[in-house]
Parts: structure tokens; C-alpha cells; sequence
């Protein structure tokens, strides 16, 4: 499995300032939080808008490109837990021109939380005496 310290170096980012992107032991992306806005919908669905410099831009675009629609993954906003999401898409990429700083690239990446089903907690009651007894 890839080391996340590993990761965070080669992106040159610090895990408690990113987003991190992982679908299987070695598919790893990890991209700072600034310039980063996440706007969540009702139907459970969210756009993570990046504004990154070109070199940045390509690799996140190289690293969902591969994505199918619907294909599962997870991500985790300054090392908080990792959440499952569904992959939905990727916005065109717009570039933002400004005479202050360097341009920059915006995109966004389209997910939808993934159900996560809890385990079944019922069980067969023990005695018959209390309707309540088989309840977890």
C-alpha cells in the first residue's frame, strides 16, 4: 500500500491542510485545501470546486479521468475519516485570469455520498417474556 506521507510529499501538501482522494491501496490523490469550496446539495450530492495552478490541474484531471460514473471512492478533508462517495463527473476547466497572481485553473468534481447500509442489528428474542429483549 502507498505510505500517505509518501503521497503528501509528492503532492507537496500537508495531510492536516488537504483533501485526499483514494480508490484501492495505491490510487492516491492528494491536493491542499486552500483555494477549495464544497458546496453540498439536498439530494446528498456535492461539487468540490478546486482552483489550481496548471501542473496541479492536469493531475487531477489525469486521476479522474479514469473514473466511471457511479464508481466508488473516498475522500478525507484534513485527515477527518475517510468518507465513501460515488464518482458523478468532472466540470469543463475554466481558467481563471487575474493580473494580481498566477493563473489558475478551476474545476470541479461532481460526487454522491454513498449509502452505507449498517449491519443488521436483529436478533432472534431469547425469551418470549419481553418484546423488547431481541432489540440491538
Amino acid at each position: 500500500m502507498t505510505n500517505l506521507n509518501d503521497v503528501a510529499i509528492d503532492n507537496d501538501v500537508i495531510l492536516e491542510d488537504s483533501i485526499v482522494f483514494v480508490k484501492g491501496e495505491d490510487d492516491i490523490l492528494a491536493v491542499g485545501i486552500n483555494n477549495v469550496g464544497i458546496k453540498q446539495r439536498a439530494d446528498d450530492t456535492m461539487g468540490i470546486r478546486f482552483s489550481l495552478t496548471p501542473k496541479q490541474t492536469k493531475d487531477l484531471e489525469r486521476y479522474f479521468t479514469k473514473f466511471q460514473n457511479g464508481e466508488k471512492l473516498y475522500f478525507n478533508i484534513s485527515q477527518t475519516g475517510y468518507r465513501p462517495v460515488y464518482y458523478r463527473g468532472l466540470s469543463p476547466i475554466t481558467k481563471e485570469v487575474s493580473t494580481e497572481y498566477e493563473s489558475k485553473f478551476n474545476v470541479t468534481v461532481f460526487l454522491q455520498k454513498a449509502i452505507v447500509v449498517p449491519d443488521d442489528n436483529y436478533f432472534e428474542p431469547t425469551c418470549e417474556c419481553c418484546s423488547f429483549c431481541h432489540i440491538g
